[in-house]
């Protein structure tokens, strides 16, 4: 007998203390007999067969590959082999369920043995445990009608012992990650939720416990998405910290436990697709390196959750360009729970003008989606944010299938400080290494408070978005403000400074990997056959420079092949720097 998990009261612990027949497994994401409705799907779904395919072969190497094992290569983390262990669970079980063979599951208890086999899930770098216990929690979950008493007991113990006791002391202490923070909060509340959901049985009390935490935290968690979809921690880490929000949203629906859905979390889906460019490539603000398109099941759970035509054409659309990235993710897999629908009708294009707030405002400029088209991406914000660099007023660019202006990304989060007191003192992180201004030699600040979008508008082919860039120059002088104008027709841009009483000379500079040739009041950018001219149109003095991009110290990463272009203007009381760009024909 399946009884449905009742987890909205506290009927669950009241019904097996009276002894009512064991609660059903699967229970987690994936229903007994919800198997068939994919099986459908993908005989029917073109898209939903090529995704198939890619899990198989992503499977395929699993049966083939090592399984996780204590290794801490950096001292610290263990993450490498949980996300290896999830990889490793997901791929096959989801093949096992689908009714494609026995050596799937016999890899799976395989990877569960190793997994519960580690001394711990290391749990002084608190993700590494809770990445751990998704997957074995899945593992254990999707099985377990097929698992002997002495299995299921020893995959219980793990769980028990190496993530929920260690979760609940950091429950109990208020632990940094147990209250609303960053990513960390969605991965370990989603990762301890689902660990305890699925081993209710065995501690009761414990479990219930956590699981409402869990659910407590992820909700609160939604706050990350408002006012309108940024999250501002960057696309690399709105992919890890969402991928647990929709692990939790949608486990407690397998569950039938009411969670709360936050609204804005569809516009962040859309806000997912005018981070990429033509390129292909994302405006990488903050700390990630920058990455093609790729869907990940947060995605596709979006988009199917809200019917979103627009996101469920781009989803799919991306399924089809690389299926073995979608498929490669380590939670990949279950997109094929959630991958949308095809859309009835025409789905909506995108806006190629919009703008987005919150603790890093930002905006996004273009005159079209294909590979040709120009794009603008540019930010306000504020480094305090989670993971945030010295970077208001830094934006990049592409034109004619070119990334001509780039954000160089993160550095190595083992370097003293990385997160601490040393933090601007990094090259990659500050001011001097962004596309935006340097007032006196001085780093930024970072405010409580990020630097908002203050006007926009359009006319004709014309768009613009200015930018309140004071607090992030406070003390160095009493207004800057910083306006992209986006030209439609052709695809330039023109960038207008006014900065009132600067301290000091101010240095407008672009970070680039295209060659570079100065001609007086004119730079030339080339790259892959294509010229874009850079010309300094205020007639203001300081002239053009270019120095390699390379960092101060040898530990940081030393950006072979970036170069930053600048010029200096001298200091006065009001500073109007304007500077236009586009491609040009040669």
């Amino acid at each position: 007998m399946m009884i449905r998990l009742l987890l909205g009261s506290s009927l669950l612990g009241g019904m097996l203390m009276a002894g009512v027949p064991e609660l059903g497994h699967p229970r987690l994401l994936f229903l007994k007999g919800e198997e068939g409705k994919v099986r459908e799907r993908i005989a029917r779904d073109a898209v939903a067969a090529t995704l198939h395919e890619a899990v198989v072969a992503e499977a395929k190497g699993v049966l083939k590959g090592r399984t996780c094992r204590y290794e801490i290569p950096d001292g610290k983390r263990l993450l490498r082999e949980s996300r290896l262990a999830i990889h490793n669970v997901v791929h096959p079980a989801m093949l096992w369920r689908l009714g494609e063979g026995e050596e799937y599951r016999l890899r799976v208890i395989k990877e569960l043995d190793a997994a519960c086999a580690l001394k711990d899930w290391n749990p002084t770098h608190f993700l590494d445990t809770a990445e751990m216990a998704t997957a074995v929690a899945i593992g254990y979950d999707w099985l377990y009608p097929t698992l002997s008493a002495e299995q299921r007991g020893r995959y219980e113990e793990a769980l028990i012992e190496k993530a929920l006791k260690p979760a609940k002391k950091v429950y109990d202490s208020k632990g940094w990650w147990s209250q609303v923070k960053n990513n960390w909060s969605q991965v370990c509340g989603a990762g301890i939720g689902l660990a305890a959901a699925a081993v209710w049985e065995r501690e009761p009390e414990l479990c219930e416990n956590l699981f409402r935490s869990g659910v407590k935290l992820v909700e609160g968690c939604g706050a990350f998405y408002r006012p309108d979809g940024v999250y501002p921690e960057g696309p690399g880490y709105w992919h890890y910290g969402t991928n647990y929000q929709v692990l939790m949203l949608a486990a407690c629906a397998s569950l039938g436990e009411k969670i709360e859905v936050e609204p804005a979390l569809r516009k962040s889906g859309e806000f997912m697709l005018q981070m990429i460019g033509p390129t292909s490539y994302d405006f990488n603000f903050a700390d990630v390196g920058s990455s093609r398109a790729g869907v990940t099941p947060a995605q596709c759970w979006v988009a199917s959750h809200f019917q979103d035509a627009g996101q469920a054409k781009a989803v799919r659309e991306w399924v089809v360009w690389d299926p073995r990235r979608a498929a490669g993710d380590r939670l990949g897999a279950l997109s094929l729970l959630w991958l949308p629908a095809e859309p009835g009708g025409e789905a909506p294009a995108p806006k190629t003008f919009s703008m987005y707030g919150g603790e890093q405002p930002m905006a996004f400029l273009r005159n079209g989606w294909e590979k040709e088209s120009a794009w603008l991406a540019i930010k306000g914000g504020t480094g305090a944010a989670s993971h945030g660099h010295l970077d208001a007023g830094s934006f990049v660019y592409e034109a004619g299938g070119v990334r001509w202006f780039v954000d160089l990304g993160s550095d190595d989060y083992n370097m003293p400080g990385y997160f601490g007191k040393q933090r601007w003192e990094y090259f990659r992180l500050n001011n001097r290494s962004h596309n935006t201004l340097v007032i006196d030699g001085r780093l930024q600040e970072a405010p409580k408070e990020p630097c908002p979008i203050v006007d926009h508008g359009e006319k004709g082919e014309e768009r613009w978005v200015t930018i309140d860039l004071g607090r992030a120059y406070r003390g160095q002088a009493e207004k800057v403000l910083r306006r992209a104008t986006f030209d439609r027709a052709g695809g330039g841009v023109v960038l207008q400074d006014g900065i009132e009483k600067p301290v000091g000379a101010v240095r407008w500079a672009v970070v680039t990997d295209a060659e570079v040739k100065l001609e007086g009041a004119e730079v030339r950018l080339r790259k892959e056959g294509r010229t874009l001219l850079l010309k300094r149109e205020d007639g203001g003095g300081g002239a053009w420079e270019v120095a390699d991009a390379k960092p101060p110290t040898e530990r940081e990463k030393q950006n072979e092949g970036y170069r930053v272009v600048s010029f200096t203007a001298p200091k006065a009381d009001v500073l109007k720097l304007k500077v236009g760009w586009a491609l040009v024909k040669e």
